[in-house]
């Protein structure tokens, strides 16, 4: 018998973990298996044709109504749909979809993704909402909207500070309205969550606040004025239309048109749900106080939506 073979093992010998060796050997009924069927790598799939069809058209991402018809409903945010109705004044085609702020690189909508013609998987940067104009006149035909100027900046300040406050406090600060729209359109979509829910109705509410307080530059929210200031607004842009089908008199809609339109629209959009007891901002304008903004809302509707 060799010597080595009645040798005890000693502390610093390392003995083989049974255990650990036979998890490292493969099964025997699995090495048949693969002998069998051995794996084979093949190429990736392409991806569905809807997919293609969906990433070669430009696509506007949006709030829409969960009850919406069609895909090319206007926008029930004003903001958004300032934006659907610009792109359409510039024959860019396109399609929009629903989404929300969590969604979007830049932390609010909309933003739109442009399409691509080619095959490659790599994202295209998406083009938010401030980028928005540039990219729409680089994409769209210019010849069919009316020129930019400096008066039509002086204008939409007017929508931009009044008219978005009294919108603000009607849509998060009147309870009824609140209830009725604001939390169909923003809340209940979002979550089932009671406790979510709750959380997420207080930041809408602080948020709109907190904006209409920098707007007036004042700590308190005097409704009067809110309202005063906004009717003074609707009323100016009334004058400045005049009997134009088209602000300025141009003889094309520009984003003045596409920007008045986002509130007067909505406004006067009877699926929007507005509570007579809580809707002091389009009141006058549905009982006919300003008619021809009534008219340039059912002209732009009509050739654009229809």
């Amino acid at each position: 018998m060799p010597q080595d073979e009645d040798k005890r093992p000693s502390k610093n010998d390392t003995l083989p973990n049974p255990s650990y060796s036979s998890w490292l050997t493969t099964p025997k009924p699995v090495k048949r298996l693969f002998a069998r069927f051995p794996l084979v790598t093949y190429p990736s799939n392409d991806l569905p044709r809807r997919k293609l069809i969906a990433r070669n058209r430009n696509t506007l991402y949006v709030f829409a109504r969960p009850d919406a018809q069609s895909h090319d409903a206007p926008s029930p945010n004003p903001t958004c749909l300032k934006w659907q109705t610009y792109l359409k004044f510039l024959r860019v085609t396109f399609v929009t979809a629903a989404s929300n702020n969590h969604a979007s690189p830049s932390g609010s909508l909309p933003f739109l993704v442009p399409g691509s013609s080619s095959s490659s998987t790599e994202a295209i940067p998406p083009v938010s909402s401030s980028k928005l104009q540039e990219w729409a006149r680089n994409n769209g035909n210019t010849s069919k909207v009316g020129p930019e100027n400096m008066r039509h900046e002086a204008y939409m300040s007017l929508l931009d500070r009044p008219i978005r406050n009294a919108w603000l406090h009607t849509m998060y600060l009147t309870p009824c309205n609140f209830d009725a729209v604001a939390r169909a359109l923003y809340i209940t979509p979002e979550t089932s969550s009671y406790l979510a829910q709750i959380s997420l109705a207080k930041t809408l509410q602080s948020a709109a606040l907190g904006e209409i307080i920098k707007n007036s530059n004042s700590p308190i929210v005097d409704t009067e004025v809110l309202y005063r200031e906004s009717n003074k607004a609707f009323s100016a842009l009334s004058e400045l239309l005049g009997n134009y089908d088209w602000f300025l008199g141009e003889g094309a809609p520009g984003l003045l048109d596409a920007s008045v339109f986002a509130y007067t629209h909505l406004l006067c959009e009877e699926n929007m749900d507005w509570k007579e007891e809580g809707e002091r901002l389009g009141k006058e304008l549905r009982a006919g106080k300003w008619p021809n903004l009534v008219d340039h809302r059912q002209r732009i509707y009509e050739k654009y939506y229809q």
